[in-house]
C-alpha cells in the first residue's frame, strides 16, 4: 500500500540524542582560573580539616589565629637588665557562605524517553554544578576586590612608579613598562621573597600576552618584565602566575575611570579558601537511601575539578506525573546540592592593609 507525500517512509517517529559535543555550547561556562587558584589554598590553615568535626551547624563561630607583626624596638646598645613585652595573636573569624541548587527528577522517565533515568539524572547534577561554580568564581573575585589594601605599607610613605590613589585604593602606572612596575611595587611593600599571582582583566590581558611575545628578535624585546630569575639588583619577586579573570571589571565594579586595564595582584598564599560540610552528610548512620519514601544524605564529587565536593540531598515522594510524560504510579525525587566556604585574606596589623594589590594602566 502507498500513501501520498510518502508519509509510508517518513522518520517522524524517530529520535535521537544530540552528542554531547554539539550540545556542549548550550551549557558552557564562564571558566575562569580563580576557583583552581582558592582550590590550592585550601589547606593555606594548619589543621583545617578539623574545622568538620568541630563545626556542627552554619551559626556556629570557627576561628583561625596568627601572630602578629612585632614592631622594633629601636634599641642602640647592649643592656645589664634588658627588658621586653610579649608578642600577641589575632582571632580570626571565619564567615561561611553556602551556594546551592536544586532540581528534580522522576524515576520513570527514563522508561519512555530516548534520555535514561541515569543519564537524566547525570544532566541534572552536572548543570547546579556548573551554576554552583559559576557563582563561587563570581564570589571569589568579588572577595579579592573588596580585600585589597586601602592603605600605603606599614612604615612606608611613598612608593616609587606608581601613584597610589587612596581614593579608588589603587596603585596606577603607566603603560610603558607596567609589569615591571608591578613587581617592583610589591618588592617595595616587602613581598620580594615570594612569588606574584596575578589576576589581568580581560582588557590587560591581551596587552601582556603582546608583551610577552616580544622576544630578543623583536625591535623593542620586553620579556625582561616576565623573566622567572629576578635581575639585578632587585631582591627577589617576580609573576609566577598570570590568569584572565572574566569577572574583573564585570561582575566587579571596577572604576570606570581605568579603561586601559586592571589587575590584582598578590604574594602566594594572600587568602585562604576553607571549605566545610556539616556532619550529617558525610558521617556513618545517616540514610543515604530513600526507603519508604525517605530522605538521603550524602556527598558528590564536582564533574570537573578533583578536591570539589558538593553536599547532596534528596527526597522521595509518591506523586502522579501523568501530565507531565510520567505514569499516575510515580515517584518524584528533589534534590539539593550545595558547597559552603569560606573566605580570608592574611591578617595585617596595619589597618586597612592587605597582601591583595590593584594595578591600573594610566593613559
Amino acid at each position: 500500500m502507498s500513501l501520498a507525500n510518502y508519509a509510508d517512509s517518513a522518520l517522524l517517529g524517530f529520535q535521537g540524542r544530540v552528542r554531547a559535543g554539539l550540545a556542549a555550547n548550550e551549557v558552557r561556562e564562564l571558566d575562569t582560573a580563580v576557583l583552581s587558584y582558592a582550590l590550592n589554598n585550601q589547606q593555606f590553615f594548619e589543621g583545617v580539616m578539623d574545622i568538620n568535626s568541630i563545626k556542627k551547624s552554619t551559626q556556629r563561630p570557627v576561628y583561625g589565629y596568627q601572630f602578629n607583626r612585632i614592631a622594633s624596638t629601636g634599641g642602640t646598645g647592649m643592656t645589664t637588665q634588658p627588658t621586653g613585652t610579649l608578642g600577641s595573636s589575632v582571632q580570626i573569624p571565619l564567615t561561611f557562605v553556602s551556594f546551592t541548587e536544586t532540581f528534580a527528577t522522576y524515576n520513570v522517565s527514563g522508561l519512555d524517553n530516548v534520555f535514561q533515568f541515569a543519564q537524566i539524572f547525570d544532566n541534572q547534577a552536572k548543570q547546579a554544578m556548573r551554576n554552583i561554580r559559576t557563582r563561587i568564581r563570581e564570589w571569589l573575585t568579588s572577595n579579592l576586590y573588596s580585600n585589597r589594601t586601602t592603605v600605603l605599607p606599614l612604615g612606608v610613605s611613598n612608593i616609587l612608579n606608581a601613584n597610589f590613589n587612596s581614593g579608588n585604593a589603587c596603585y596606577e602606572i603607566s603603560g610603558q613598562n607596567p609589569y615591571a612596575d608591578m613587581t617592583s611595587v610589591m618588592r617595595q611593600s616587602s613581598y620580594g621573597a615570594s612569588t606574584y599571582d596575578a589576576l589581568f582583566d580581560p582588557i590587560l590581558y591581551p596587552n601582556f600576552q603582546f608583551s610577552s611575545a616580544q622576544g630578543t628578535m623583536n625591535a623593542t624585546n620586553l620579556n625582561y618584565q616576565f623573566a622567572k630569575t629576578p635581575t639585578a639588583p632587585a631582591p627577589g619577586g617576580y609573576f609566577d602566575n598570570i590568569w584572565e579573570d572574566l569577572n574583573l571589571g564585570t561582575e566587579v565594579a571596577i572604576q570606570t575611570e581605568y579603561t586601559n586595564g586592571t589587575a590584582l595582584v598578590m604574594p602566594k598564599n594572600a587568602f585562604a579558601f576553607v571549605p566545610w560540610m556539616p556532619a550529617n552528610y558525610y558521617a556513618p548512620g545517616f540514610s543515604k537511601s530513600f526507603d519508604q519514601y525517605v530522605g538521603g544524605y550524602g556527598t558528590i564529587g564536582d564533574d570537573k575539578y578533583d578536591g570539589l565536593e558538593y553536599q547532596i540531598f534528596g527526597w522521595n515522594n509518591q506523586s502522579d506525573t501523568s501530565g507531565s510524560y510520567g505514569y499516575a504510579q510515580s515517584q518524584t525525587q528533589n534534590w539539593q546540592i550545595g558547597f559552603t566556604a569560606a573566605f580570608i585574606t592574611s591578617q595585617l596589623s596595619n589597618t586597612g592593609e592587605t597582601p591583595i594589590y590593584q594595578f591600573a594602566i594610566m593613559p
